[in-house]
């Protein structure tokens, strides 16, 4: 049997709750989802770079597009699509022209500064030339002073300026050989390092050195001057005759008396170096003159101002104290010359001398 052909076999109406269905189903596809492109254009970083060619591009396409005369293509994007471009370019806040003029009044600005911030440093540099010369100069002699005073030092702690000669000078009765056997622990050491304090112990042992001078000669040279202990007189201490200087040191000492010294008698148990007595004994003939000095065979000295003079010839000299010493002596002079048959000669007081 066959089936009926025409409008008899045209699909049924749907029923309208299906109907309903599929047309939601249909709004919702055709309906654009929410587009998210706000929320990731807030987060997304903008770059500046990419904006302003595609700015520029755009401006230069512009024109050469009216030119030609043909009508721009509309863009057939979603809907959707389009308000969330607007969107963005809402909560950015500025659109391409707005951007690139500000970024070139901005780059404008910064350009200026470093020009200005030039000048300013050129003209610094300028005003204070001079200052920073000086400056320049004042460090170039600082450095100079430093090297030469640093060669200097390192010069002299070297090998260079080592001792290695001891000339003595001065030396009599002490035997220059003894001085430099004496001094020979200062060779090799370099001059700065020779002190005076280990000369002076070196030569403590030597009781004829009075006083003594250094002097250092570069690069490798010690000079010592030496001033001897004059013998003044013999002090006899028991059975023993010292010759002594003028301050009671002991020269050297012998059994009988050194011949051309006038012997100083003392109190029993009086050391010359402690003793008063010989203290104004040896001031008496160390200012007498060597022709007055060389005729005393004997000095007695009680007291400092009792001294007694005693003459090869056996004749006295009441000289008293140590004071007026130069009077005394010419006062004597003359009393030896004028009276020389007195036994006696009485200058203690020297402007009423006494003979007898």
């Amino acid at each position: 049997m066959r089936r009926p052909t025409g409008p008899a076999q045209r699909t049924p109406p749907a029923r309208p709750e299906r109907a309903a269905a599929r047309g939601s189903e249909q709004a919702a596809a055709t309906t654009p989802a929410p587009s998210s492109a706000p929320d990731e254009q807030l987060t997304e970083p903008i770059d500046l770079s990419a904006r302003l060619v595609a700015s520029r591009a755009g401006r230069a396409g512009a024109p050469a597009a009216k030119s030609t005369g043909a009508p721009k293509p509309e863009s057939r994007k979603p809907a959707g699509q389009t308000a969330g471009g607007a969107a963005s370019r809402a909560v950015e806040g500025v659109d391409d022209d707005g951007f690139v003029t500000r970024f070139e009044s901005w780059r404008t600005v910064r350009r200026a500064q470093a020009d200005r911030r030039k000048v300013e440093r050129g003209e610094a540099r300028r005003f204070t030339a001079r200052t920073r010369r000086r400056r320049q100069i004042q460090l170039g002699c600082g450095v100079f002073v430093v090297l030469v005073l640093g060669g200097a030092v390192a010069a002299a702690y070297s090998p260079l300026m080592a001792l290695t000669t001891i000339d003595v000078e001065g030396a009599h009765s002490v035997k220059a050989a003894d001085v430099r056997q004496a001094l020979a622990g200062e060779l090799g050491k370099p001059l700065p390092l020779v002190r005076s304090s280990d000369i002076r112990h070196a030569l403590d042992d030597f009781r004829l050195i009075q006083s003594y001078s250094t002097q250092l000669e570069p690069p490798s040279t010690l000079i010592v001057r030496i001033t001897e202990r004059t013998p003044l007189a013999v002090v006899k201490q028991g059975t023993s005759f010292e010759l002594v200087d003028q301050a009671g040191v002991v020269l050297a000492a012998a059994s009988t008396a050194q011949h051309g010294y006038p012997v100083v008698t003392l109190k029993a148990g009086e050391q010359p170096e402690a003793s008063s007595g010989f203290a104004a004994a040896a001031s008496v003939l160390a200012n007498l003159p060597a022709s007055v000095r060389g005729r005393v065979a004997a000095v007695a000295a009680t007291s400092p101002n009792a001294v007694t003079l005693t003459l090869t010839d056996g004749k006295s000299v009441v000289w008293g104290g140590t004071d007026q010493t130069q009077l005394k002596t010419q006062v004597l002079q003359a009393l030896l010359k004028g009276a020389p048959t007195a036994r006696v000669y009485d200058v203690s007081s020297p402007d009423a001398p006494i003979t007898r």
